[in-house]
């Protein structure tokens, strides 16, 4: 596993939760029992160049551990005992260089990875997939997992598609079982709150208790979202009390967020529904 050292790696696995009171960041680790990936998500920035997923970046570039390239499915049986040795309750993101849903992983193998994240009842997993269909035939999910589904990638397709494709996925989210189910809206290419309120005209509320929100990035390059679409998208989240993380490739200040949305539950870290 790969530890994330703060400030930097992925911020959102260093949970944050209380204690007697006391509010205690978790380590935060990666761990990648699966690797590689066959989605091929890429993006279009706005300046008309075209980024590829980070984890293809790395695995193709700084690591050996992809000799197939990265798109090729990895199974590494050697490291499904890794959390287990890690006796500190830590935040894992599962995954990070992988799918762990996706299509192409043999179900036994996902059970198997499952069946670890139970028995390391101490931590916090989390799990992040472009493949939702696939999550409800896993329920019910340990309750120290939380499930979360991506934004559908936007490079081969149009706004129009990006909608229609995320009113599915919440179909799919509606039906998994557990405790945290999240959406991760990064980058946030199109204007995601007009699928979210269709959703709310026949719902009484979305099919997730939590949501990370970022900007597009190409290498050390960011674009920021559209801040009319951050709006809209932040005022249905602060309706319906739904805390937010937002990623430290945002450039707008905490306290511009804390006082156009005074009722938002979380401001960059996922306290309020880490219990």
């Amino acid at each position: 596993m790969n530890k994330q050292k703060s400030p930097h790696g992925i911020e959102w696995t260093r949970v944050k939760k209380t204690d007697n009171g006391l509010e205690i960041e978790l380590p935060g680790y990666t761990w990648n029992p699966t690797g590689g990936c066959l989605h091929g998500c890429t993006w279009k920035m706005p300046d008309g160049s075209i980024a590829e997923c980070y984890a293809k970046t790395i695995a193709e570039r700084f690591t050996k551990a992809y000799d197939k390239g990265f798109e090729n499915h990895y199974w590494r049986p050697d490291q499904l005992e890794a959390p287990l040795k890690v006796k500190q309750p830590s935040g894992i993101f599962v995954g990070s260089m992988a799918d762990l849903f996706g299509h192409w992983v043999p179900e036994e193998q996902i059970r198997q990875v499952l069946d670890v994240m139970q028995q390391a009842d101490w931590h916090t997993f989390q799990t992040l997939s472009k493949y939702p269909i696939r999550l409800p035939e896993f329920n019910p999910f340990p309750s120290n997992v939380w499930v979360g589904v991506s934004l559908p990638a936007g490079h081969l397709m149009k706004p129009e598609g990006g909608a229609k494709a995320l009113l599915a996925y919440l179909r799919h989210m509606e039906k998994i079982q557990a405790d945290i189910r999240f959406m991760s809206i990064e980058p946030l290419w199109f204007d995601v709150a007009p699928v979210f309120e269709k959703w709310l005209e026949t719902h009484d509320s979305l099919p997730f208790e939590w949501a990370i929100i970022g900007a597009a990035s190409n290498g050390k390059m960011t674009f920021q979202p559209e801040i009319q679409w951050t709006h809209a998208l932040l005022d249905i989240f602060d309706k319906y009390n739904i805390p937010v993380f937002f990623k430290g490739n945002l450039k707008w200040t905490l306290e511009d967020w804390r006082v156009n949305f005074p009722n938002m539950q979380s401001i960059r870290n996922p306290e309020a529904v880490a219990v």
